[in-house]
């Protein structure tokens, strides 16, 4: 069945379903009680804040443009060297060196500018750190002095701009520059960057408009086309800034357009998605950026195909999971079932999958999505990064006995020889998973509350500060915790004088419980702890989630073990290997020898008891010593149980998280 002929039958489905309208589509319908705050309205405190002022001072964050500069500030590809006809290959990584690519290869360093920029200007202003609002300033009018007259912001020059036959960067290059100039707007509420942020998406809309274009249809499209998708991000945000529907129904059409191509990423084509044999098989950011651009079109279109194609997605989601949350990918899917030991992650995929989640918890209200985000974020994302030094994974594994830049050690398969290790660049592969790694913290932590008409929603835990206004007062609510390491929170609320609003606060997926000091005259609900009162500076909510060490089992029958949104891990033993160094020797790309260790061969004993430990933070981030599991696991070379200490797997390099059963 070719794809037009998909699209004949899902047009005519589409026009009996929208006669009815169901409970189905009651579900998805948009929750539009709920408004995301601006960036720069939830601020990061404690180890949190720590980690980013890190990141930004002495950490890939705030040293990428000097690492490799000759990707991030040597070539000026919004500008002076947009993209041509007669414009030659650049040193991107692995697609360098001689080779008769098309021109529209030459995108990529659009990415990497724009998402470390993205996260750079993020922290800049969750931080408050003056220097780096400086740069992000200078960096802000820069871009905007290279827009042109008619508003094109983007990277190619007049021959190529709207005019591609084959793979391309047009709307890709687009969103990735736009998502960080409009967090930069929501900072500032500066009308002039709003203005040439719309006149910029409307000439794209112009260019490629509505229902009488095909802004994907290509020969032999790639990467770049299929990351085009995202442009439904930008509209989405723009409509939620202006309450200007057109930004919606372009989003819609995009993601219609995309659909009728033969598109080489189709995980998010509808053919796909009602195929029940069809398993994901792309280049794993791709299946999960374009899970938002779905979410869209389910949730604002009314059509209910998309409605259905979005349960069908998520279903096909669940396989693809590991248990620390990683979305498998390394960097193809291909069909695959999540293993923790032979399908890694990449950490664009975290990020992009983060994202999704919270698209999906602010569409839909459900407080699942806020469950999934901690859970990937504080196990698949803190323990793909190096724990002390400034470095992530570009893939990582749940089970990780290798960082040798291979698969756990299997032999080289070309291009992913390098993947596994730790580097504050990545260029030998592509600088992209870098960047990504500094959006994480910001995006998880803008999502922390949510506004509502009564007032406030609490969806994420985390040391944090909340500054903003309702009903024309000023409202400070600081969230003091350790959490995840440590379950009790105390929110302070600070106000300019006595103001009545309701606070609602999620209750975890994983929770056997909770208490509320202090406090009477509380809601509960199934998902929801909700506080509605008139507030004074000083009034504090003590609350303390029950958790107990809770045994899950994964898609291979291995079983693992988590404490309230905590994954934890059997650490083993390696050698450090230093590669190459950075900076005069303040980082580095690393590489974990594995050691002779039979801690890789213990299984998991059914039944075993494991109990929490915990001790007062000591360190400069709390996982570091402050809690760990005891328990008992088999040993197969002594026939015996042995006692072991587990960690949080966030705070491990080589680890083993999953074990294989014991069987007498």
């Amino acid at each position: 069945m070719t794809i037009q002929t998909v699209w004949m039958t899902v047009f005519v489905l589409t026009l009996l379903c929208n006669k009815t309208k169901t409970q189905t589509h009651e579900t998805f319908m948009e929750d539009r009680e709920i408004e995301c705050l601006n960036c720069g309205e939830i601020r990061p405190g404690g180890w949190i804040k720590k980690r980013m002022q890190q990141d930004l001072r002495n950490g890939f964050v705030g040293s990428l443009d000097k690492l490799v500069p000759a990707l991030v500030t040597g070539d000026d590809i919004y500008g002076e060297n947009r993209l041509t006809k007669k414009s030659k290959l650049k040193d991107m990584g692995l697609v360098s060196g001689n080779g008769n690519w098309e021109v529209q290869f030459l995108w990529w360093n659009s990415e990497t500018q724009s998402n470390w920029w993205d996260g750079y200007i993020r922290h800049a202003i969750l931080l408050q750190d003056k220097k780096a609002l400086e740069k992000v300033v200078k960096y802000v009018d820069y871009k905007l002095a290279t827009q042109d007259k008619d508003g094109y912001l983007g990277i190619y020059a007049d021959d190529l701009r709207y005019n591609h036959s084959s793979e391309n960067g047009e709307l890709w290059a687009q969103a990735s520059l736009l998502r960080g100039l409009i967090a930069y707007y929501e900072y500032t509420h500066d009308k002039k960057l709003l203005n040439a942020i719309e006149q910029s998406v409307q000439l794209t809309m112009k260019a490629y408009p509505v229902n009488t274009s095909e802004p994907f249809q290509a020969n032999k499209p790639d990467a770049g086309i299929c990351h085009g998708l995202t442009f439904t991000d930008i509209c989405n945000k723009l409509y939620r800034l202006t309450n200007n529907p057109d930004y919606l129904k372009y989003a819609v059409f995009l993601y219609e357009d995309y659909n009728k191509r033969s598109m080489p990423e189709g995980d998010i084509q509808i053919h796909n998605l009602f195929n029940p044999e069809y398993k994901f098989e792309g280049h794993g950011v791709h299946t999960y950026e374009h899970l938002r651009a779905l979410a869209i079109a389910a949730y604002s279109s009314g059509n209910l195909i998309y409605v259905r194609a979005l349960e069908k997605y998520l279903k096909k989601l669940d396989n693809v999971l590991c248990p620390s949350g990683g979305p498998i990918g390394d960097e193809w899917i291909q069909g695959k079932t999540a293993h923790s030991d032979s399908t890694g992650y990449e950490y664009c995929s975290l990020q992009e999958l983060l994202d999704s989640y919270a698209m999906l918890l602010l569409k839909s209200g459900n407080p699942k999505w806020a469950d999934r985000m901690e859970w990937l974020f504080f196990n698949a994302a803190q323990g793909a990064r190096h724990p002390k030094e400034n470095s992530v994974a570009y893939c990582k594994t749940d089970n990780s006995y290798h960082m040798m830049g291979t698969l756990n050690g299997k032999p080289e398969e070309g291009k992913n020889a390098a993947r596994y290790k730790y580097s504050p660049v990545h260029q030998d592969v592509a600088v992209c998973c870098v960047p990504n790694a500094g959006r994480i913290y910001p995006y998880y932590t803008q999502n922390i509350w949510l506004r509502m008409p009564k007032g406030f929603q609490l969806n994420l835990f985390g040391p944090s500060e909340l500054v903003t206004t309702f009903q024309g007062s000023k409202v400070r609510i600081m969230q003091e915790t350790d959490y995840p390491y440590d379950l009790n929170v105390r929110l302070k609320i600070i106000v300019e004088k006595e103001l009545e609003f309701e606070i609602r606060i999620r209750k975890p997926g994983w929770i056997k419980g909770y208490t509320l000091e202090k406090e009477t005259g509380y809601r509960d609900s199934s998902n929801y702890i909700i506080l509605s009162k008139k507030w004074n500076s000083c009034d504090e909510i003590h609350l303390s989630f029950m958790a107990e060490p809770t045994v899950h089992e994964d898609f291979q029958g291995e079983s693992y073990v988590s404490y309230g949104p905590l994954v934890f891990a059997l650490e083993l033993d390696g050698k450090k290997k230093i590669v190459k160094e950075y900076a005069g020797g303040a980082s580095h790309d690393l590489l974990y020898e594995p050691l002779i260790n039979e801690k890789c061969d213990y299984k998991w004993m059914p039944g075993a008891l494991f109990v929490i430990q915990k001790e007062p933070v000591n360190g400069l981030f709390p996982s570091e010593e402050s809690v760990w599991l005891n328990g008992t696991l088999y040993n197969p070379k002594t026939g015996k149980p042995v006692q072991v200490r587990l960690k949080p797997m966030g705070n491990t390099i080589l680890r083993r998280v999953s074990f294989r059963n014991f069987e007498k």
